[in-house]
């Protein structure tokens, strides 16, 4: 039955195109979805970016990126390693406002990656307050992000 109902609308959609009922609208609206999903896909500039999503090649999204968390989601940490010339395992530790690791993920990164993303996992159990992400390159911290759980 669905599978009929999509067929039909597609046909629909065939014939108005056909016989030439507002083609430019559909060219508009098509053209603003793309637009949209590029500005959505546009990776943030940030080398160590903290957000509430990423994309599929792993970078956070310029427009999601955020120091403000609502508690029971996931945040996210994406590490752009475009201009590294050599492997290296980088590591996010999960770090609540009493400094108590709640998460921690390792990864060994190839020289030819772009993002590697890192995940705290739900955060329902977590308190509210000021958290941080620290990310650690071959053992060595590099960078803490705060921010905050509400």
């Amino acid at each position: 039955m669905k599978v009929e109902i999509a067929l039909g609308a597609c046909v629909v959609f065939a014939v108005a195109v056909a016989c030439g009922a507002d083609r430019g609208t559909v060219k508009k609206a098509d053209s603003g979805v793309a637009a949209a999903a590029a500005i959505a896909e546009e990776p943030s500039q940030e080398t160590f970016a903290l957000g509430t999503s990423v994309t599929p090649s792993g970078a956070v999204p310029a427009n999601a990126t955020s120091d403000n968390v609502v508690r029971g989601g996931e945040v996210y940490v994406s590490v752009d390693v475009r201009s590294s010339s050599t492997e290296q395992t980088i590591e996010v530790r999960w770090v609540d406002p009493n400094g108590r690791v709640l998460h921690r993920d390792a990864r060994h990164v190839r020289e030819d990656a772009e993002w590697v993303p890192f995940s705290s996992g739900r955060t329902s159990q977590w308190s509210r307050g000021t958290h941080r992400a620290v990310i650690l390159i071959d053992g060595r911290t590099v960078t803490e992000k705060s921010f905050a759980v509400l």
